[in-house]
């Protein structure tokens, strides 16, 4: 059975192709049924100008072959490894198949982004044809039903739009550093690689909600230490201040954990907050003229924080 096949005519002058269609489609058939009634596996097939390489994938029971110009042998086998880490990757299309060949549409846009890395492969001007077929391995003499499916460019179409818009939200992921949107935006990316039934990256998905999740939870926990060392710190400066005016107190202690806590509110996409208590501690440490009258009013703002950390998700 014929699960996959693609062939590159397209990249072929139109000339070329109507002068190779006939003498292929039997190069197509007979090595099939070479392939069909060899107990051996077969590994090469030299015909002429072209060169057959066939890939036993026992772990899916399939073979996969691949018919090219001659010159091209060494760049094939290098991205064969390539091809294989995809038909692993997407062992359950095999196992469980059903007989709906539409199921193998995601191998278009993931072999065929290979071919398109591997631009040199398709070389112009050549009297060649690429072909790639995964075939279902038969017993010898048994070559058995064949169902071709053909890939389809707006297929291909589709599955690129779908790329890019991965890579643009894993641009954005990167340049985030509030751990609720980057959930957010790993969701949405977890929502294109189930449309694409990227199963690793699903896996991977999940590993990374899990370690922002242990983040976001620790960086609440810092959060609140933080903000309780900040209030502990300016009562015990005020204990201290052995009749000292508010303003003439030393709060350094109290300063150095007021940043801290105003520096992880940027992980939690407050930015806002993070700014305005950042100005709260400057004003604790630099003590400007200014603020002398307000310095007061500052330190009780500061003291009647929220101690709960989910107020400031809000």
């Amino acid at each position: 059975m014929l699960f996959w096949e693609k062939s590159f005519e397209d990249q072929i002058e139109p000339f070329q192709t109507e002068m190779l269609s006939s003498f292929l489609s039997a190069i197509n058939h007979n090595i099939k049924e070479m392939i069909a009634n060899s107990s051996k596996g077969i590994k090469n097939i030299e015909m002429g100008n072209l060169i057959v390489i066939v890939t036993d994938i026992k772990s899916l029971g399939v073979e996969m072959v691949t018919i090219s110009d001659s010159d091209n042998e060494k760049n094939i086998r290098k991205i064969i490894p390539e091809f294989i880490k995809i038909l692993n990757e997407n062992a359950s299309l095999f196992k469980d198949f059903d007989g709906n060949m539409s199921v193998f549409e995601i191998l278009d846009f993931k072999i065929l982004q290979i071919i398109e890395k591997n631009k040199k492969i398709l070389k112009k001007g050549k009297v060649l044809k690429e072909k790639l077929e995964i075939k279902e391995k038969g017993l010898p003499g048994q070559e058995g039903n064949k169902f071709v499916h053909e890939v389809k460019h707006p297929h291909y179409d589709k599955y690129t739009k779908f790329d890019e818009e991965r890579k643009f939200l894993e641009d954005r992921l990167k340049e985030t550093a509030a751990l609720p949107k980057k959930i957010e935006i790993l969701n949405s990316i977890d929502q294109i690689d189930h449309k694409l039934k990227e199963k690793p990256n699903i896996e991977k998905n999940k590993q990374r909600r899990k370690k922002f999740q242990v983040e976001l939870q620790s960086t609440k926990e810092r959060m609140k230490y933080f903000l309780e060392q900040t209030k502990q710190a300016i009562n015990r400066s005020i204990q201290h201040s052995k009749g000292k005016l508010i303003y003439e107190t030393d709060f350094k202690d109290a300063y150095l954990n007021l940043y801290s806590f105003s520096s992880k509110l940027k992980f939690i996409g407050r930015d806002d907050l993070c700014t305005k208590y950042r100005e709260f501690a400057k004003i604790l440490i630099e003590k400007p003229e200014d603020q002398e009258r307000n310095f007061s009013n500052v330190i009780k703002k500061i003291l009647d924080l929220s101690e709960d950390m989910e107020s400031y998700f809000k």
